[in-house]
């Protein structure tokens, strides 16, 4: 993110230096990327008056610089009376005359990366305050977890607790002056709160000091409405959207799409949406794609009199989608994306109105609201492990709570009950507050080895699942590290044991079944709206206090079940498990029609399909799951194959199979194939695809093959290799793009 120290400075009542900023933000754990001063290389920059201009090749002038009359060359066409910036650089020759100091250009003061014309000063009085003189421009790399920290209302916040001075804060009151009405209807749950606010605009323009700010963090300057959204955007963090109201029929609809819908964003450019993402509509048209863009005709223009002023709030997850889906990534979209919290909306909203009223005397009316905040949950806090990990570190809990914004809700010799400042939508965990304890009272002064009473015995290492997880990962599929304990909610009745210790009710019961324990990260995984990705994790079971392990692996839409299922059979392979599938999966968590148990020599080791809908609903999921879990019995049960210590080679090739023919078909094939060659170690597929370039009833299987030879082979041998298989597949298959 982009910040200047004039906009902190704004909100503290004590001015820092961009030393103390520098400092401040290491202290924070944030890192100053780089940073540039305005005006840097120039020991004085003053406004100069023109008085008179000799005009030829080179333009002689004669200007008024703090009471003395200089000579001062220059290209530039200038006329008399202007002020212009004047620069105190070393005496340049012209022939047989010479130039004192020179005239700047935004572009010779950093404020612009090119520029045709000399900077021209409209109030020479404050010339350093218009064209920023002196502020310093910091690139801050702000970590994924903290997206209030995007706003500079919210970073400045923050460094007045680690610099322990008094926050300004922004300081403004409602002076809405038009009763307003509107229809609105939310029809998703993709958008939580939606907010609009009639501004009637008035002519003017954006105060110039403005425009060059929004430029240097990144904004375009277009017209007042525009500009006040962007700036809420920078100060408050909150993105906004100005509608025209001409161009908005009848109300407001927040619907997702169904898929297959025209867009066309701001630029003109047109989008195919998918299903699913989050449109802002009226009676007739889409208007824009919630949270990331506008629509081409959503905007305001020179003869805009009235706006529609939009402020809401979006789930990260659907936002995630749209960038993902659509490969459009904007400055609202990478805010909401971080999962910033609903606090900002209305804040956000007033920003805007009071800017727009203070730049051109704007009228605004009042805010109409539909939708409203998820209450923010209470934190147990355990004082006693706020002194295992914090231990040796003296302080005040209850006052080092306050002071970062936290509410106290109640407190006992144990423990004490808090909420999380209302702008903080990172902060979820006891963990979290005290990570955020000991962030703010130094990691310096917490000893670096925990105490004995919260280590753990040693646990001897497992090569065997090593193995397999190295195995999986190697092939594509991501490991996830499973606390294991679930909400009442999330396991229902299939639970074995109740925990009794100072963790929230969300984390208090262990699951009976493998599969909670892969859908907990998969839910995760959506709401951060992460494209679908193989996951899996070592699941840990204790039927009857007896330790069970098992490896559960899972991932949903848009990926298929052949990829999931690709990553069983590859395991099973590796393992030299023979094993049989039944019709119809007797586990409570997988769908009767779209499953099957794993059995080998008449026992249950596992089970594969899809989730049922309602178990996935539990955790947030609204998508087909996918998992499989399987048992892995005594080392010596297995008839491993060993492995090559070489590193393997990855050769992909796509299948076309006709609809009526069967995966299983190719599944079979391919197995058969790879069996006549050694230095095959396995295979997976990696994708289907059904669409453009693939023939109508057909369906596109890429297989991946993992070469890993007993001996070093040339480029030319494994090739050869490949082309033995290509050979075989296309005997039986249809080979695509070869």
């Amino acid at each position: 993110m982009r910040v200047l120290l004039s906009d902190i400075n704004a909100f503290l009542f004590e001015k820092i230096s961009e030393g103390d900023f520098v400092f401040a933000l290491e202290k924070m754990g944030f890192e100053v990327e780089g940073k540039r001063k305005i005006g840097e290389g120039f020991e004085r920059i003053l406004p100069a008056r023109v008085l008179e201009v000799e005009r030829g090749r080179i333009n002689w002038v004669k200007a008024n610089v703090d009471g003395e009359v200089l000579d001062v060359a220059t290209t530039d066409h200038v006329n008399v009376g202007e002020v212009l910036l004047w620069a105190d650089v070393p005496p340049k020759r012209f022939g047989e005359r010479v130039s004192m100091g020179m005239f700047l250009s935004e572009e010779e003061l950093g404020l612009a990366e090119k520029s045709e014309r000399l900077a021209r000063v409209s109030d020479p009085e404050n010339y350093k305050k218009e064209f920023l003189i002196g502020d310093v421009l910091f690139d801050v790399y702000i970590t994924p977890n903290r997206p209030d920290l995007l706003g500079v209302l919210w970073m400045a916040k923050e460094i007045s607790l680690f610099l322990d001075l008094k926050f300004r804060g922004l300081e403004i009151e409602e002076n809405s002056s038009q009763k307003f009405d509107f229809p609105i209807e939310i029809l998703t749950e993709g958008c939580d709160i939606y907010t609009l606010r009639l501004i009637r605009l008035k002519k003017g323009e954006t105060p110039i000091e403005i425009k060059r700010k929004l430029s240097l963090v990144g904004f375009n300057a277009i017209n007042p409405a525009v500009d006040a959204t962007n700036w809420a955007s920078y100060i408050v963090g909150q993105p906004l959207h100005a509608f025209d109201r001409r161009k908005v029929k009848g109300m407001i609809r927040v619907v997702e799409s169904k898929g297959g819908e025209t867009f066309k964003d701001l630029s003109g450019r047109e989008y195919s949406l998918p299903e699913g993402l989050v449109l802002i509509t009226d009676q007739e048209n889409i208007l824009a794609l919630g949270g990331v863009i506008g629509g081409l005709e959503s905007g305001t223009y020179e003869d805009t009199e009235e706006v529609l002023l939009e402020s809401a709030h979006f789930l990260p997850e659907y936002i995630r989608k749209a960038e993902v889906s659509l490969g459009i990534f904007t400055e609202s979209s990478l805010r909401f994306e971080k999962g910033q919290s609903p606090y900002f909306v209305e804040i956000g909203s007033l920003f805007v109105a009071e800017s727009l009223r203070r730049w051109i005397g704007a009228e605004y009316s009042n805010l109409i609201k539909v939708g409203k905040e998820s209450p923010t949950e209470a934190i147990n806090l355990s004082r006693r492990k706020v002194s295992i990990y914090l231990r040796g570190v003296n302080f005040d809990l209850e006052g080092t709570l306050k002071k970062l914004d936290y509410e106290i809700l109640s407190s006992d010799e144990d423990s004490l009950k808090v909420s999380p400042p209302p702008y903080r939508a990172d902060i979820k965990l006891q963990e979290d507050v005290i990570e955020e304890l000991g962030r703010f009272l130094g990691y310096d002064k917490v000893p670096s080895e925990p105490s004995h009473s919260a280590q753990l015995p040693p646990k001897p290492r497992d090569r065997f699942y090593e193995e397999i997880i190295s195995f999986l990962s190697s092939r594509g599929a991501y490991q996830t590290l499973s606390l294991g304990l679930f909400s009442r909610e999330e396991v229902g009745e299939d639970y074995t044991y109740e925990i009794i210790s100072d963790f929230n009710d969300s984390f208090k019961y262990l699951s009976s079944s493998p599969i909670p324990h892969i859908l907990k990260p998969i839910s995760y995984n959506l709401r951060l709206g992460n494209p679908p990705v193989p996951m899996f994790c070592l699941t840990r079971l204790y039927p009857e206090g007896n330790e069970e392990i098992y490896i559960t692996l899972g991932s949903y839409e848009p990926l298929e079940f052949e990829v999931v299922k690709g990553f069983l059979d590859a395991l099973l392979e590796k393992l030299g498990l023979d094993v049989d599938f039944t019709e119809s999966s007797s586990d409570p968590y997988l769908h009767p029609s779209s499953s099957s148990d794993i059995i080998l020599s008449g026992e249950k080791i596992g089970g594969i399909g899809v989730v049922r809908p309602k178990k996935a609903r539990v955790f947030g999921i609204k998508r087909k799951v996918y998992v499989w879990y399987l048992k892995p019995l005594n080392l010596g049960e297995y008839k491993r194959r060993e492995l090559s210590s070489l590193s393997p080679t990855f050769k992909d090739i796509s299948v076309l199979l006709p609809k009526e023919v069967r995966f299983i078909k190719l599944k079979k094939f391919v197995k058969k194939v790879v069996s006549e060659f050694p230095e095959v170690e396995g295979w997976e597929v990696i994708d289907v695809y059904r669409g453009p370039n693939v023939p109508e009833g057909h369906t596109s299987y890429t297989l991946r093959f993992h070469i890993r030879p007993f001996r070093t082979l040339t480029e030319d041998e494994i090739n050869a290799i490949f082309e033995r298989i290509v050979s075989e597949l296309s005997r039986e298959f249809k080979i695509r793009g070869r």
